[in-house]
């Protein structure tokens, strides 16, 4: 029995080239795929396939919106969230089955896949890579940053030193691999450390 997929990506090139690779694995069949995110639910009626991998962003669309509506309708048939950014702990919070990185060799994939479809496992990042590196003082600092506090007020509020405060700024910068608190901010939104609503 071939595990049956349907891959719904709004580029038409990336979703083809994911679409040939998986259908090359013996135990894959990859029925459908789909670049206009509108069709989806009309496709579903005719057929349900036994996994669905989708994008995250898809121009209007939003896979995790779509995630919980199919799984209303379809609670047996699984769903795998991709994305290029790090969405882990966002798909995590989703109707979905899994997050897969499209950045992640198809090995990796096709694992996730017939986890999620032949042992019934949840497959997610079980935290960011990122915020695993940050200590506890500099996820506090980061979300300071992302309130717009100043150097002085963020050590104010944490009772340490200007410098100290500067030091840990410099070591967020660094392992979030950014150039600027502004960078340090976002990728903190990205990863679900900040507050988007606070920025």
């Amino acid at each position: 029995m071939k595990i049956k997929i349907i891959v719904i990506d709004d580029h038409a090139m990336v979703a083809s080239g994911l679409a040939k690779e998986l259908d090359e694995q013996d135990d894959f069949q990859v029925m459908e795929v789909v670049t206009s995110p509108a069709q989806i639910m009309d496709i579903l009626e005719k057929t349900v396939p036994d996994v669905i991998l989708m994008d995250i962003r898809m121009g209007v669309y939003n896979g995790i919106k779509l995630a919980d509506e199919m799984k209303r309708q379809y609670p047996e048939m699984k769903i795998v969230l991709m994305s290029g950014y790090n969405m882990g702990q966002l798909a995590k919070g989703s109707s979905a089955d899994a997050f897969a990185s499209k950045e992640e060799p198809i090995e990796m994939l096709s694992s996730t896949i017939r986890k999620v479809c032949l042992e019934s496992v949840a497959v997610f990042p079980t935290d960011s890579p990122f915020e695993e590196k940050l200590t506890e003082t500099e996820t506090k600092i980061l979300k300071l940053m992302g309130e717009d506090l100043t150097r002085k007020e963020i050590a104010a509020a944490l009772s340490i030193s200007e410098k100290t405060v500067a030091n840990h700024i410099t070591s967020i910068l660094r392992k979030l691999n950014v150039r600027s608190r502004i960078g340090a901010v976002l990728k903190g939104v990205e990863l679900g450390i900040v507050d988007s609503s606070s920025v």
